[in-house]
């Protein structure tokens, strides 16, 4: 049962504008519980394939909706660990993104990025071995901060939740995920949203 804060959130948000969420299956999860936003999945594409390819992926969604881009937990997750100097890889995984989002934006101008969710503990979670945990919980959080780190900088609008789904320590809480990677409270995200629009 939805709880009265998600109900009286919808309320409120009624009257905004149109959100489509494009990306991995960060972009699904919570973002389904939320009205007015449009999940358009592209499957377990990384952001370095994102940005390595620079597809078109906004050309059917209307003009005046915001298009929220939801990449990078995989990345984190299980290929980062495999190229070092992680450093320069995450700096160059971002860079990367991000031109293929500015190839994007020549089409459709409100675009905004979500944070990398906050890794769990690999002894907390049931783990796909098909996208396996590499590296030490340590090393995976310290690669979802400097990524986050570096599209924070950049010059769109960065959907921080972070600190709303993380721990003391910067591990997602299993009690708002999906005993996996993903999160399924919605609440933070919807206060977030109803913020930043009653700002415009």
């Amino acid at each position: 049962m939805l709880s009265w804060k998600i109900i009286w959130n919808r309320f409120l948000l009624k009257d905004k504008p149109l959100i489509y969420t494009v990306g991995d299956s960060h972009c699904r999860y919570a973002w389904i519980k939320i009205p007015f936003v449009k999940t358009q999945t592209i499957g377990p594409m990384t952001m370095y394939s994102f940005g390595q390819d620079s597809p078109i992926v906004v050309k059917d969604i209307p003009k005046d909706a915001i298009v929220v881009f939801c990449f990078g937990e995989i990345d984190c997750r299980c290929h980062i660990y495999k190229h070092p100097p992680w450093p320069e890889t995450i700096d160059k995984l971002a860079s990367d993104y991000l031109a293929a989002v500015d190839h994007n934006a020549k089409i459709h101008p409100n675009i905004w990025l979500f944070n990398v969710l906050p890794p769990p503990r690999k002894a907390k979670v049931k783990e796909n071995l098909d996208f396996p945990f590499l590296g030490s919980d340590e090393e995976r959080l310290s690669f979802v901060k400097r990524l986050n780190d570096r599209l924070r900088e950049s010059k769109y609008l960065f959907i921080d939740v972070y600190e709303k789904y993380s721990d003391k320590d910067g591990f997602l809480i299993p009690e708002k995920s999906d005993e996996h990677v993903h999160i399924t409270d919605s609440e933070p995200l919807i206060d977030y949203i109803k913020t930043i629009l009653d700002q415009k």
